[in-house]
């Protein structure tokens, strides 16, 4: 048994403790391939908050085969100077920092560049596009990239490498996949045949870098899918590549294609998620174990050194930058909890939108965003205690405003007490139990079950913040027909029957899978105008919901008419009657509560409309604007 701040040696390397930042792909970088100002900030901001270890995203051994946009890389003598700038600056708080190693292979954006991305067979990456086998001359090429890298990365001030070979993903990962690598010369077919190009590449780094030179190796315990390599397949490689020359290992999970949310577990996935092979094979290891997958909580983070060497931080860092240094506190009330939603982080990624996160609109912002105190302090009224509500009262109390927060219900968190209702979900009531205890320790004065109208005019307030939610859309009333808010809150029971749910968004899927298992006598029609359902879900968050849920799924299809349990749908151009349905529920969005905004807006000088009061959107659109109008007041 270990303490996590107790310091842990890998290779040549020593770190003050046992963390490590994972790398998360949030769009932040630069076209020159060097790290750039905004990445800087925000790995600058994590080793201020005593990361041990900050692994930073993919660097592509290829700088003409980028991963996922702008990907880090080395492309002259320049690209090494600007990299030790940042690995100075980093080391300048005691913290190591190594680069996560890759040839993206298969997953390269290079196709929309005109170039077949590299594979070890020939076939489809997780984009639909066509991927080709590479030669076995192309391998060796590929190989002395890696050296080569390597070198640069050394040269570069940065303490050692992580080289990605997991979730059958990039080239490593993909040629020591059996689901991927279908080749029948020296590098396909066996366990050991697939595992000669890791082989060969650790070899070739070891002999350019030096012996000494750290390589931590990021593999998958289990794919966790059928065909795929198994835990035994990995302990089974473990003496070989500690052979070779592999310093420690990052036990990972999944396959990226087919069990995403084994990957960067979702809600309802379970935490330390790879700890069970983590464990097996730190019994045969004799270099550290390293474990990542949803490791969110301050004290679940103390209690894996009972079984592994390190942990590996990824998103619970993007929710609270400070997540180290408050468990090494014990702060961990003060936490700002990760809730596994997947929402800001790879949720704007698949808009191709930047990264950020729920509980931090910080988040990628450090060098532009700053919590100051207010040059003039002021009486502030926040008219509404949902997630945007109680976020902008946070905000301007710790700048130093009186805030007073007013909520209509006995409670406070809004619709995120209905979006904890279905199904898996119940970890995003982390959000308001934290802003909670915040309100109480920050001292905002709150007031429930008032509904304020007008007279709120009458109590001098300098600033008012309107957060009065939204309400949402019904195209019919009847005795048969709810919104899914009525459904979800209890408003509405159904015991049997045949449903209709109207929308095949987020909240239409919830849901269906809310009746499935409180109702499980229903059949359940989920109707979607879109080609797909689920077009604002995320596919880690998807790829399970849609496993679980049994519904009938009709897509570009519309309810025409809906009258005496008939119900008219138009799919594409033809017209479907739907006989028998015994209720319809409405998930086709909302509509903002703008009455009281209304009502007082000509009469102040400062006033504010944010979160679903001012536009319907996710709770990540919600709590951004809380904060800039915050840090406005």
């Amino acid at each position: 048994m270990s303490d996590l701040f107790s310091e842990l040696k890998i290779g040549s390397m020593t770190l003050k403790n046992r963390t490590f930042m994972s790398p998360i792909t949030l769009g932040y970088d630069d076209p020159s391939g060097n790290p750039s100002s905004k990445e800087i900030a925000y790995w600058t901001r994590r080793a201020q908050g005593e990361v041990g270890c900050i692994i930073t995203d993919v660097t592509s051994v290829d700088p003409n085969v980028p991963y996922l946009g702008n990907t880090l890389c080395f492309r002259s003598e320049q690209s090494i100077a600007a990299h030790k700038e940042f690995t100075d600056r980093i080391h300048s708080y005691n913290c190591r920092v190594i680069p996560q190693l890759s040839h993206p292979g298969p997953e390269s954006i290079s196709s929309f560049m005109g170039i077949t991305p590299l594979a070890p067979s020939d076939g489809y990456n997780s984009m639909g596009q066509k991927v080709r086998a590479i030669s076995i001359d192309e391998i060796h090429h590929i190989t002395n990239q890696y050296a080569q890298t390597a070198l640069n990365i050394k040269k570069a001030g940065y303490d050692g490498i992580e080289l990605h070979c997991a979730h059958a993903y990039m080239l490593l990962g993909s040629f020591l996949s059996p689901r991927r690598n279908k080749r029948n010369d020296e590098y396909g077919g066996s366990l050991f045949n697939r595992a000669r190009f890791l082989f060969e590449v650790i070899d070739a780094i070891k002999e350019t870098c030096g012996k000494d030179f750290p390589i931590i190796l990021r593999i998958s315990g289990s794919e966790k899918i059928e065909g795929g390599n198994t835990l035994e397949d990995t302990k089974t490689l473990v003496p070989c590549l500690i052979e070779h020359g592999i310093d420690a290992f990052e036990i990972s999970g999944g396959s990226q294609y087919e069990m995403p949310n084994k990957i960067m577990p979702s809600h309802g996935e379970s935490q330390a998620s790879n700890l069970k092979e983590a464990i097996e094979i730190k019994k045969i290891s004799s270099v550290p174990v390293l474990l990542v997958g949803k490791i969110n909580e301050p004290q679940l983070a103390r209690d894996l050194m009972n079984e592994v060497d390190g942990i590996v931080i990824g998103r619970a860092l993007l929710a609270d930058p400070d997540f180290v240094l408050k468990t090494k506190e014990h702060k961990d009330e003060q936490i700002a909890p990760c809730a596994a939603c997947l929402v800001g982080c790879v949720g704007q990624q698949s808009k191709r939108l930047p990264g950020s996160c729920v509980m931090n609109p910080f988040v990628g912002k450090e060098d532009q965003m700053k919590l100051e105190a207010a040059q003039t302090i002021k009486k502030v009224a926040v008219i509404g205690g949902g997630i945007a509500g109680m976020a902008a009262s946070r905000y301007a109390q710790m700048r130093g405003h009186k805030v007073t927060l007013f909520e209509k219900s006995n409670e406070l968190g809004g619709q995120i007490n209905l979006a904890s209702l279905p199904p898996h979900k119940q970890e995003l009531q982390k959000w308001i139990q934290y802003l909670k205890k915040e309100l109480n320790r920050l001292d905002v004065e709150i007031k429930l079950n008032v509904e304020v109208d007008e007279s709120i005019l009458n109590e001098d307030y300098d600033a008012y913040i309107v957060a009065t939610g939204s309400n949402p859309i019904s195209l019919q009333k009847g005795k048969e027909i709810c919104t899914a808010h009525e459904y979800l809150k209890g408003d509405f029971p159904i015991e049997s029957g045949n449903v209709l749910i109207v929308g095949g968004g987020m909240v239409g899927l919830e849901t269906a899978l809310a009746l499935q298992s409180r109702a499980p006598q229903t059949n359940i029609t989920v109707i979607e105008m879109a080609p797909r359902v689920g077009m604002n879900v995320g596919p880690a968050n998807l790829v399970p919901l849609l496993q679980e849920l049994k519904a009938e799924l009709l897509t570009d299809t519309k309810l025409e008419k809906y009258e005496n349990e008939h119900a008219t749908l138009k799919h594409k151009e033809e017209m479907i009657v739907k006989d028998n349905i015994d209720y319809l529920i409405y998930a086709i969005g909302s509509k903002s509560n703008q009455t009281l905004y209304e009502k007082i807006k000509d009469s102040v000088s400062e006033i504010y409309l944010i979160g679903d009061a001012s536009n319907p959107a996710q709770a990540l659109d919600a709590t951004a604007q809380a904060v800039q109008v915050a840090l406005t007041i």
